[in-house]
């Protein structure tokens, strides 16, 4: 479902700016209402570039060499509906950044070390100075991400005197507690470090079990602020 439809659908239900500082404003102690949950999007303005602009690039690569069309002049809708009826085995427009991540780059390594070109020596931007201040106010002190890079450990290091916990592994997920007072960033799909980052179709159908567990646990006993995430994957 589109963002607009939804919007138009639950209108009553939309709030401002303002209304949701009010929220994570209000508590009754020390503890925080709220966890984070941010996307790719938050990093475009450290000189990442999008989701949307890596499967801009790759879609017209892939097109124009199954298709052998090097003319330039097909549009986006046009590429996409000639994949999907082409190459549908493989090629699905609802999942296009993974799919074609697993197209341009078959394995995992591969991939793992285009992402590290990617997000390698990225100076955080103001956006995640901010963001540390927020949570050495106490407004947050859990941040889930889907993103690969290391920019909010990186912001805590150069912004903050708090040096948080980071847990991009399914096997110690566990010792991360609810109740732990340090900040704590946990990588949903891995770090780039590491060759075992969610990237692909397959990759993102779901979340490890302890990652899971543990993203539920949290969900229980906090709201969760959406930032810079589209939800294109099916975890």
């Amino acid at each position: 479902m589109k963002f607009s439809v939804l919007k138009e659908q639950v209108k009553v239900k939309s709030r401002s700016v303002a209304d949701l500082a009010r929220f994570i404003k209000t508590r009754t102690d020390s503890n925080s209402n709220y966890t984070l949950l941010l996307g790719a999007g938050c990093s475009v303005t450290s000189g990442i570039r999008s989701a949307n602009s890596l499967c801009n690039e790759w879609r017209d690569q892939i097109y124009k060499n199954l298709s052998a069309d090097l003319s330039g002049t097909t549009t986006v809708d046009e590429q996409r509906n000639w994949l999907k009826t082409e190459h549908s085995q493989w090629y699905d427009p609802i999942k296009e950044y993974s799919c074609l991540f697993e197209r341009k780059y078959d394995l995992q390594r591969q991939r793992r070390m285009f992402v590290e070109t990617e997000v390698g020596g990225k100076i955080p931007s103001i956006g995640y100075a901010y963001l540390t201040a927020l949570v050495d106010d106490g407004d947050f002190n859990t941040l889930f991400t889907t993103n690969f890079d290391d920019l909010i450990n990186e912001a805590f290091y150069l912004y903050s005197r708090q040096r948080p916990i980071v847990c991009a592994h399914d096997s110690s997920i566990n010792s991360v507690t609810v109740t732990s007072k340090r900040p704590k960033i946990i990588k949903l799909h891995g770090d780039y470090l590491f060759d075992d980052i969610k990237a692909t179709t397959r990759e993102t159908e779901s979340l490890e079990q302890n990652m899971k567990d543990k993203f539920i646990e949290f969900s229980k006993d906090f709201g969760l602020v959406v930032v810079g995430y589209a939800g294109g994957d099916r975890s």
